[in-house]
């Protein structure tokens, strides 16, 4: 719900730094999950800056572990996340119905029921069905923030049965009633809003807004500050504190940053071929159900709880091979395979384009089914497929997840290490570990993407 004034005050207002601000919130949506924890607790947490302040005016101090804690970690990595793909929603809405709402001399409120409330209609509930499955699948920030059994998740309770209680059958029921939950969620959102897509592209169009009175004009510049102050606050703190303990020497640091770079590799190496396998197979099936059928069932691996699926690799291959020893390996293979909806997102609108205009001219031709991809797919979608092993890629820089699952204590990844140290109460060094590892996420998403800031291409168009 935030998500819908904050984007609405970004796109139709012109401000400082506009374009660089939307071009971050892009990338925000990488952050590590531990990092975001952290940035959590240093503005929210009891020696926070918002209980300072609060303690100054006299009040009692609140304490930011439980729901509190666990839905504030979630906005902070999901809102900008929202908002971007909301802001391309707006930069959508066809250009005559804004004329034509202008000549009509709709207000505010007619301008918003006409135009562009059936936008967000069509768009909101796909939005909103990612970000529930992708908190409902996160357990590291109920684990951390949550405070205790009254804040537990399923995904945290599945979990716990696994990890402290051993008790797999418990684990399977929990589940299997998540992922038909999920399942029937994504559905029921598919059935009234088409296939999930990520669009890297942001056209904004000069001069072509609804209607504004002075007292929306201060209402958006409210939700633009508060907004830039909730995101950028806590990341700012999380870097300056890393600075001030840049002298602090931290183990096995250099080690655990080379896993997590192998693992990020491993990852978006399987989640490129399986994607583009998936993407080829679901454009060139002829019979109609079983396209619909393939299609849906690689976007459903998105409702698929990555404990369990590290669970059963667990068990299917823990009699024939060392789990700890090829720990990066799995973690690295789970990662890979579990983002394939996010891939499929991005690229499969494109295959589809392309096989539309240029299916016809294949066959005439006689291209061989094994060349259509490196003589068509992969040239012309050079920019989706970067976009796409840079989500990847960064993602599983910064994702604890099953890793927690197979590691020892003489191995692990960036993320691992940085929760030990939280763990053990060694904040100094676990802030300097942040800070690397936000930066290593920040610079492989940037750097994957041909080093250009503007990670989300726009174009300034006018009339």
């Amino acid at each position: 719900m935030l998500a819908i004034p904050i984007s609405r005050a970004i796109y139709r207002n012109e401000f400082f730094c506009k374009n660089q601000i939307i071009s971050v919130i892009g990338i925000l949506f990488v952050l590590p999950i531990l990092v975001v924890i952290l940035a959590v607790i240093n503005v929210f947490g009891i020696n926070g800056i918002i209980n300072q302040f609060v303690s100054f005016l006299a009040f009692e101090k609140f304490s930011i572990y439980g729901l509190v804690g666990i839905l504030t970690g979630h906005i902070l990595i999901n809102l900008p996340f929202a908002v971007r793909l909301l802001i391309s929603g707006w930069s959508m809405i066809p250009t005559e119905q804004v004329r034509l709402a202008k000549q009509l001399g709709f207000n505010t409120q007619a301008f918003f029921k006409h135009i562009e409330l059936p936008m967000l209609v069509k768009i909101a509930p796909s939005i909103f069905t990612i970000i529930f499955l992708y908190c409902s699948l996160t357990f590291s920030i109920a684990l951390v923030l949550g405070g205790g059994p009254s804040a537990t998740t399923m995904e945290l309770a599945i979990y716990q049965t696994i990890i402290f209680e051993g008790d797999l059958s418990a684990a399977a029921r929990l589940s299997t009633l998540q992922l038909i939950l999920l399942t029937f969620l994504l559905i029921l959102a598919t059935r009234f809003t088409g296939n999930m897509f990520i669009e890297q592209t942001i056209i904004l169009k000069n001069d072509i807004r609804g209607p504004k009175t002075v007292l929306t004009h201060w209402i958006d510049c409210f939700f633009i500050i508060l907004f830039c102050l909730f995101i950028f606050l806590p990341i700012l703190l999380i870097i300056s504190k890393g600075l001030a303990n840049i002298a602090i020497p931290t183990d096995n640091l250099i080690l655990s940053a080379m896993n997590s770079i192998l693992v990020a590799m491993l990852a978006t190496f399987i989640n490129l071929t399986f994607s583009l396998a998936l993407c080829l197979l679901i454009v060139d099936e002829k019979r109609k159900f079983l396209k619909i059928l393939i299609e849906v069932g690689s976007f459903s691996i998105i409702c698929i709880s990555p404990l369990v699926f590290g669970t059963a690799l667990f068990l299917l291959l823990f009699e024939h091979i060392d789990l700890s020893a090829n720990a990066l390996l799995l973690t690295g293979f789970t990662n890979g395979v579990l983002m394939i909806p996010i891939s499929l997102a991005i690229l499969l609108p494109g295959f589809k384009k392309i096989k539309a205009r240029y299916g016809k001219l294949m066959n005439i031709i006689g291209v061989p089914r094994t060349s259509e991809l490196a003589k068509f797919y992969v040239p012309l979608l050079k920019k989706s497929i970067r976009f796409s092993c840079a989500l990847v890629f960064a993602l599983s820089i910064g994702d604890l997840g099953i890793i927690v699952l197979f590691s020892g204590d003489d191995i692990g990844t960036l993320p691992m290490y940085l929760y030990r140290l939280i763990g053990s109460y060694r904040m100094d060094e676990a802030y300097f570990v942040s800070m690397i590892l936000l930066l290593l996420a920040f610079i492989s998403f940037w750097l994957i993407e041909n080093g250009n800031l503007n990670v989300f291409k726009r174009k300034q168009m006018s009339d």
